[in-house]
C-alpha cells in the first residue's frame, strides 16, 4: 500500500440538500465523507460543485461554520445546488429520489485541481451519472497517489461497466451488505463466504484492499490477502443516514495514519455505530466519545 502518512485526502462529488419529511439537511456522502474527515483531524478538501442560488449560499454557509476549506467548492450560474427527497423506514434506512440536472453533475476540470497531484482521493459512483463530473473524476484519478471507491450505489444511476470503470482504478473499494450483495451476484460469489466472495470480487476488479459493511452484522476488510472481521458495536439507531460515510471517513483517518487493519476496522466501526445512534448525517461528537464506545 502506498505511504499515505502527511498526505492530504479529497473529497469528491455530490454536496446537496437532503429534504427529510421533518426539514432539510446537508447531505450527499462526499461532503459527509469530508465533513467526518475533518472532525477526525484529517486533512481534507471537498471538491463539488453548487449553483449560485439561496440553498447554494446556505450549504457554504454550513461547511464554513464546520471549518471546511471552500478551496475547491465550486459554483454554476445555470444548474441549481442539488436537492434529494428522503424517505425514512420504521428501522430507519433512508431512501432516495434524487433530482436532476444540479450544480454537482457539472463539477469542471479547473486548474486548481492540480492540487491532487500525489494526494489521496475518495470518490463514489453517484457523481459519474453525468459526462461533465464523471470526465473530470476520470482524468483526476491518475494523477493521485491512493484511491477509495465508495459505491455509494443509487438506481437508476449506475451499471455493471461504470462499477468495473471506476472499480478498476481504486486501491480501495468500500460497499455496504446491499451492494455486496449486488457484486457477489455479478462475479460468481453468491454461494460462497463472505472471505472467499472478497477475494473473488478483488481478483475481479483489481482491488488490493475491500471493506464492507454489514449493519448489525458488522464489517470485514480485505487487505493484502488477509480478511478481517469486526462485530458490530450495539446501539439504539437513530436513523443510518451519514452513517456509512463516517464510517469510511474514520478507516480514511486510520489508514492515513498507519494503524493495523484489524485496528482501523474496529475504529471505522465505532464512529459509524455513534452516527447511526443519533439524528443526521454529520451529529456532533469529540474523539472521548469514540473512546468510549472502544471500552
Amino acid at each position: 500500500m502506498a505511504n499515505l502518512t502527511e498526505k492530504l485526502i479529497f473529497s469528491f462529488g455530490e454536496s446537496l440538500w437532503d429534504c427529510l419529511p421533518d426539514g432539510r439537511q446537508p447531505g450527499g456522502a462526499p461532503m459527509n465523507i469530508a465533513l467526518h474527515l475533518h472532525r477526525l483531524g484529517a486533512p481534507v478538501r471537498l471538491i463539488s460543485r453548487i449553483g449560485e442560488d439561496a440553498l447554494g449560499q446556505e450549504l457554504a454557509d454550513y461547511l464554513r461554520q464546520h471549518s471546511l476549506h471552500l478551496d475547491f467548492l465550486q459554483t454554476d450560474p445555470i444548474h441549481p445546488t442539488g436537492t434529494v427527497a428522503v424517505t425514512l423506514a420504521e428501522n430507519g434506512d433512508a431512501a432516495y429520489d434524487i433530482v436532476q440536472p444540479v450544480a454537482w453533475d457539472f463539477i469542471a476540470e479547473e486548474a486548481a485541481l492540480q492540487a491532487v497531484e500525489q494526494n489521496m482521493i475518495v470518490y463514489s459512483s453517484l457523481a459519474s451519472r453525468n459526462e461533465t463530473s464523471r470526465n473530470t473524476l476520470l482524468h483526476l484519478l491518475p494523477r493521485t497517489s491512493f484511491r477509495a471507491f465508495d459505491l455509494n450505489l443509487r438506481p437508476p444511476f449506475y451499471d455493471q461497466e461504470l462499477i468495473e470503470t471506476l472499480g478498476r482504478k481504486a486501491d480501495l473499494l468500500k460497499m455496504n451488505g446491499e451492494e455486496f450483495a449486488l457484486l457477489k451476484a455479478w462475479y460468481g460469489a453468491k454461494d460462497v463466504s463472505a472471505e472467499e466472495a472478497l477475494k473473488k470480487i478483488s481478483t475481479a476488479l483489481e482491488n488490493p484492499m475491500i471493506c464492507v459493511t454489514a449493519g448489525s452484522e458488522g464489517a470485514w476488510l480485505l487487505q493484502e490477502g488477509q480478511v478481517y472481521f469486526q462485530p458490530a458495536f450495539k446501539v439504539q439507531v437513530k436513523d443510518t443516514i451519514g452513517a456509512g460515510d463516517a464510517f469510511l471517513a474514520a478507516l480514511l483517518k486510520q489508514l492515513l495514519e498507519s494503524a493495523p487493519p484489524q485496528q482501523c476496522l474496529q475504529y471505522a466501526c465505532a464512529v459509524g455505530a455513534f452516527v447511526a445512534s443519533k439524528e443526521g448525517a454529520n451529529p456532533a461528537y469529540t474523539p472521548q466519545d469514540i473512546d468510549a464506545m472502544l471500552r
